[in-house]
């Protein structure tokens, strides 16, 4: 420990006044001492006089002195720095439902089997941190803005309705956006708290077509994210054998 762990160290200087006090209190006893021997008759003094109480005389002095090292201690205003995690991040879920989430091939559906997963990661994951909902098929759409409020988020994820198409680019772009939005409100002198994308998804995206130069879709849209730091995890849901039953017509998935 050192004068740097004090905010006002100064106070100190009031331990000499304290020092000042035992020196006299010291001197005091010395002094009382040399007078009872000097002019005190031994033999009547021991007649008359009670039992000397010893070292207990002295303890009303030794408190007085511990509080008084106590208090300026105190008015020092000792300090000690620690490193105490900050739960800052920002994690936005993104859940494809798009018509081929309906496969059967993953027990019951492919959608049921990414709410079950999703549920699951929204419940374990730190409350600290801010978690985010967003759906896509043919647009996407943010259900929840980043919230640490796990209800919200969990009742969102057990309305998911299906729809066509397949916006992976959009729904990357729509989450980078609500992460900025909500960095610009929660960031500080520290910058922009961390943030990352978990992408649930059956397949690839069918809007725009898949091209790596569309300015919308989701190389271009990873590759923003990539820029910005954002990591994206994605998660697959289905198997090559899934199948739908769209307008009496099935359809391999």
């Amino acid at each position: 420990m050192s004068f740097r762990n004090f905010a006002t160290p100064w106070w100190f200087l009031l331990l000499i006044a304290v020092a000042a006090l035992v020196v006299g209190y010291l001197y005091v006893q010395r002094l009382l001492r040399k007078r009872t021997l000097r002019f005190a008759n031994l033999e009547l003094l021991e007649r008359v006089a009670p039992n000397q109480q010893g070292w207990i005389r002295h303890v009303p002095a030794i408190v007085l002195i511990i509080g008084l090292v106590l208090l300026t201690t105190a008015m020092a205003g000792p300090t000690a720095q620690q490193k105490v995690p900050r739960n800052r991040a920002t994690v936005m879920l993104v859940i494809d439902v798009s018509l081929s989430m309906e496969a059967t091939d993953v027990a019951p559906t492919r959608l049921k089997a990414a709410q079950v997963a999703a549920k699951s990661f929204a419940e374990g994951l730190t409350p600290g941190v801010n978690l985010g909902l967003i759906t896509f098929a043919g647009t996407a759409t943010v259900l929840v803005a980043p919230t640490t409020d796990r209800v919200g988020v969990a009742k969102a994820i057990d309305n998911l309705k299906l729809a066509q198409s397949t916006a992976t680019g959009e729904a990357i772009f729509a989450a980078l956006q609500a992460i900025e939005g909500f960095s610009q409100v929660v960031g500080g002198p520290e910058g922009p708290p961390p943030a990352r994308i978990v992408l649930m998804s059956d397949g690839k995206q069918t809007i725009p077509t898949e091209n790596e130069e569309d300015p919308r879709g989701s190389y271009t849209a990873a590759k923003a994210a990539a820029d910005k730091k954002i990591p994206i995890t994605t998660i697959s849901f289905g198997t090559k054998e899934g199948t739908v039953d769209i307008e009496g017509r099935v359809q391999s998935v």
